[in-house]
């Protein structure tokens, strides 16, 4: 930085006498132009009074040659052929001047003469071919005489020649004659002024020059100043700070907290793997800057959650993207607990009606097991003892379908997201709760329109738990608010919206309470009593959708309230992770 502006300082010093120096150089530059220019243009104007000279001569031998030609056709005799044939040599010798030579290019330039004049000379080539061999008699006379009939177009051509070039002959000398009457004098003061008058101008801007230099100075002092003291904040972050060149995604910086997370030296691999995780998070956030979430292996093996940004900065004079990532693992651990023990307390609230749903397989099976003693007693048919047998089998699975579920929705979440079935999680959360909406008289209306393989990224047991959530909050709606004469339903819809897919849980409640509304995801916020509610469930579903990069929105509609979870849909796995 120092060295540059010593260069500035030093170029604003000798800039005046290279101005003044240039300046000099120009006017005596133009004052040699002016002088070639004029001499060339007395050179053209010889060249140009030449050519005229070189039409002239070809018009006077067309007229020598012709006056010949009429001798011959009145008195044809041998000298008259002879002095023919000389007049038509000289005349052959003159017309290639009339645009092969300096001053006939300028002529061909004018009237064009070059075209038919070499349509001329194959003729009088041939003439002179054929003159040596004609007599003196009456029958030479009138070959001649045709002769002159073929020449006649040639004669008209060369006399426009002559003609054309008197006429610009006069307007060259007319122009000579003006510009001999408007002294050079005058523009080349005028130039030297305007050179002076530059040259002061200049003066000024380079003393304006040093000013802002100066100004410039102090305020690259200050941006030095500035990013010494950023250098020392990020150094003092406590978080996962790292600078990025976008142009190969290559880690410039490190701060001492993304050193202990990752690696001191910005060249370690692991670097490369999470700022590409980093960069695919947030184009999963639509593409701009802003909050991203994701988790990241360690070269030792551990998981560990992290949430930040990425954002445009100018680091050493060049754009580069700031990351900014904080270890939220601890976090993400207690949400996972609350998760979990919100789960375990559904599970509690649920185990009347899941025994329930028990009771009646095992009460199926008892009977069917009775009948067949019975049978057994009356030596009955072994087809309708098998018959019950089977039905028993299947009232053993369907029980173990209800304890599986439950042992599934108890299970602890893995904290690491993975590609999943929408429609298939969509299905399992609300066949954990639909024996409870029997029980409690409330009717689950189901309309999925999403194909079964459509994928989006998350932790599924988790998400299950969010529509779980919903529909528990849905059913307690309806228990605190009833309505005489109307069934409770509750209306479950996913569907595709572009890149998204849109979950809806809506029932016919009455809706949230204003006061509820601008709080409604906050966390310790809630409507039910203690013993019914921690205020916890929405507030941790945010976090969950939040973390699949998807939103969560409420709103009350006209008779009730309506949870909208929007989800980005996840793209096809690449080959090398499918592998």
């Amino acid at each position: 930085m120092t060295s540059w502006l010593n260069s500035a300082r030093d170029t604003l010093r000798v800039l005046p006498v290279a101005l003044i120096a240039t300046t000099i150089c120009l006017f005596a530059a133009t004052a040699l132009l002016y002088v070639t220019e004029s001499q060339r243009r007395a050179l053209l104007s010889a060249t140009i009074r030449s050519s005229g000279w070189v039409a002239y001569q070809a018009q006077l031998e067309y007229v020598k040659s012709r006056a010949a030609m009429d001798s011959v056709v009145m008195v044809p005799s041998q000298n008259a052929l002879d002095f023919l044939g000389l007049r038509l040599e000289l005349l052959r010798s003159r017309l290639p001047l009339l645009y092969s030579s300096e001053e006939g290019r300028f002529l061909d330039e004018i009237a064009g003469v070059k075209s038919g004049v070499q349509a001329f000379e194959g003729e009088i080539d041939a003439f002179l071919d054929r003159l040596p061999l004609l007599p003196a008699d009456r029958a030479t006379a009138d070959e001649v005489l045709s002769w002159i009939d073929a020449l006649e177009p040639l004669g008209r051509t060369l006399q426009t020649a002559l003609l054309t070039s008197v006429a610009y002959n006069d307007e060259i000398f007319r122009r000579e004659r003006e510009l001999a009457a408007t002294p050079a004098i005058v523009p080349l003061m005028l130039l030297f002024v305007s050179g002076t008058c530059l040259a002061l101008v200049l003066l000024v801007q380079a003393r304006r020059d040093r000013v802002r230099l100066a100004a410039v100075q102090t305020a690259r002092a200050a941006v030095a100043a500035m990013e010494e003291n950023l250098r020392g904040v990020i150094e003092a972050v406590p978080a996962c700070m790292a600078v990025i060149d976008p142009s190969d995604r290559r880690v410039r910086f490190v701060n001492s907290g993304g050193g202990a997370m990752i690696d001191a030296s910005p060249d370690h691999p692991d670097w490369a793997r999470l700022t590409d995780a980093a960069f695919a998070a947030a184009r999963l956030e639509g593409a701009q800057w802003g909050t991203l979430a994701l988790t990241f292996d360690t070269a030792e093996g551990a998981i560990i959650s992290l949430r930040g940004s990425l954002c445009n900065v100018i680091w050493e004079g060049r754009p580069q993207i700031l990351m900014v990532l904080a270890d939220t693992t601890r976090v993400r651990d207690a949400d996972l607990q609350l998760l979990q023990a919100a789960k375990l307390a559904t599970l509690g609230e649920m185990a009347t009606a899941i025994a329930h749903e028990l009771n009646q397989p095992l009460a199926v099976i008892r009977m069917a097991v009775a009948n067949a003693h019975r049978m057994l007693a009356s030596d009955g048919e072994r087809s309708l003892i098998a018959a019950k047998l089977d039905r028993v089998a299947s009232q053993v699975d369907r029980a173990k379908r209800i304890i599986d579920q439950v042992r599934r929705y108890g299970r602890l979440p893995t904290g690491r997201p993975t590609r999943f079935s929408l429609r298939h999680a969509v299905e399992l959360a609300v066949g954990f709760v639909a024996e409870q909406y029997r029980a409690f008289g409330i009717r689950l209306s189901i309309q999925l329109d999403i194909p079964a393989d459509l994928m989006v990224t998350g932790e599924q047991t988790m998400f299950e738990q969010v529509i779980v959530n919903l529909l528990i909050n849905a059913r307690d709606a309806f228990e605190a608010r009833t309505t005489p004469g109307r069934a409770p339903c509750v209306f479950v819809r996913a569907r595709v919206a572009g890149d998204n897919a849109v979950i809806e849980v809506e029932d016919d409640a009455g809706g949230i309470d204003n006061e509820m509304m601008s709080r409604l995801f906050e966390p310790f916020s809630t409507s039910k009593p203690v013993e019914k509610g921690t205020g916890l469930g929405l507030s941790l579903a945010r976090s969950v959708v939040r973390d699949m990069n998807g939103q969560i929105t409420g709103e009350n509609i006209a008779e009730g309230a309506r949870f909208t979870v929007v989800l980005p849909i996840a793209s096809a796995p690449s080959a090398q992770e499918a592998a």
